[in-house]
């Protein structure tokens, strides 16, 4: 687990690191060809793209609701 203090190179890298081992563990375990495992990882991004969104929808909600309230009180 990475503290504050980490850089977030080391925490990218570290992550990239798990994600590639966890999906070559995945596609050795199902056996299934590489055309199928494709599709499966275009999903995921689809997924993965979408929490972005969602993320990026909420930071920008909460800077506005921020920035209001600062506006508000003066």
């Amino acid at each position: 687990m990475a503290n504050d203090t980490t850089p977030l190179s080391v925490i990218m890298e570290s992550a990239r690191t798990e994600l590639i081992t966890a999906f070559n563990e995945a596609a050795q375990k199902s056996r299934l060809p590489a055309f199928l495992l494709e599709g499966i990882v275009e999903g995921l991004l689809a997924d993965i793209r979408a929490r972005k969104n969602a993320e990026l929808a909420a930071e920008v909600k909460t800077v506005n609701e921020q920035k209001k309230e600062v506006e508000d009180n003066g």
